[in-house]
């Protein structure tokens, strides 16, 4: 739960006239005593006003934005904490440039991401890779609903990502009144672009495609083939829990098959069709660096 805290201060308190937007997650300390320790470094008559300070969890750890004015940095650390040092440092470097070398905490040393915060706007941010893994169901590209084993592996940007992965379905069943019927299985890869509109949200739109394998069934003589399937996929999902490089992700995923295999018996008929469109809901989790 983040705190938020808006600070006025009076001339008959202090020399400054200004307002300080600050939030930190109530694990990372008090907003007060950062606005205290700026407020101490700081030469009577610097405006505040345009100076808004945020700091927000993601996987692995945090992501801090200090704004001031038109300029804007943006840091990222495990330690909330190192990064709310981090923030005073930078604030007073873009408050009062000629203050920088007396601006250090002297109890620790910033992270090496804040020693460099013009770098660290210009770049938004370096790319991290995420590689995850869970169970789901899947519905629709087989006869009955079935089990999906997904591996994910991703390509992160503050905004926007890349998301290659493999998936298995486990195989299910279907069965006519004269019993004949198909038993149909595959494995699949896709490719997508991601995005995340909110913290710890995040949608993709891509390209699945699926190596199907049928077998029938009430036939005389076993008979076994294969075919293809693919389209476009479009998903979403939430990250409930975030601990340093561990995370788990909660999702949904709605697929339009292109290519719609008929799996028929010789001498008997189709026994069994890929509908047009196909859903999974899957939990993954995994890891980030």
């Amino acid at each position: 739960m983040k705190a938020s805290l808006i600070a006025l201060f009076g001339l008959s308190s202090w020399p400054l006239h200004a307002a300080i937007s600050a939030e930190f997650p109530s694990e990372c300390g008090s907003s007060a005593a950062f606005e205290g320790e700026l407020q101490r470094r700081l030469d009577s008559g610097v405006s505040l006003d345009t100076t808004h300070v945020t700091l927000t969890p993601e996987a692995p750890g945090y992501r801090l934005v200090v704004e001031v004015g038109d300029e804007r940095r943006e840091i990222h650390d495990e330690s909330c904490q190192e990064l709310v040092r981090a923030a005073v440092v930078i604030a007073l470097a873009l408050l009062e440039p000629n203050q920088r070398a007396a601006a250090a905490p002297p109890a620790a040393a910033a992270p090496p991401s804040a020693r460099h915060p013009t770098t660290a706007s210009a770049s938004g941010s370096s790319a991290r890779v995420s590689l995850g893994a869970g169970p789901g169901l899947h519905v629709g590209t087989t006869p009955q609903p079935t089990l999906l084993f997904d591996l994910d592996a991703q390509l992160e940007w503050p905004q926007a990502g890349l998301a290659l992965g493999l998936r298995y379905l486990l195989p299910s069943s279907t069965r006519d009144r004269a019993n004949h019927g198909v038993r149909v299985g595959g494995a699949g890869a896709y490719l997508a672009g991601t995005f995340e509109p909110w913290q710890r949200v995040q949608g993709r739109l891509g390209l699945v495609a699926y190596r199907l394998t049928g077998s029938g069934l009430g036939s005389v003589q076993e008979s076994r083939d294969s075919a293809w399937t693919m389209g476009p996929i479009l998903g979403a999902s939430v990250t409930p829990y975030v601990r340093r490089a561990f995370w788990t992700r909660i999702g949904a995923e709605g697929q339009m098959n292109w290519l719609r295999p008929n799996f028929e018996i010789l001498d008997y008929g189709p026994v069994f069709r890929v509908p047009l469109l196909s859903a999974s809901i899957f939990v993954r989790a995994g890891l980030i660096w």
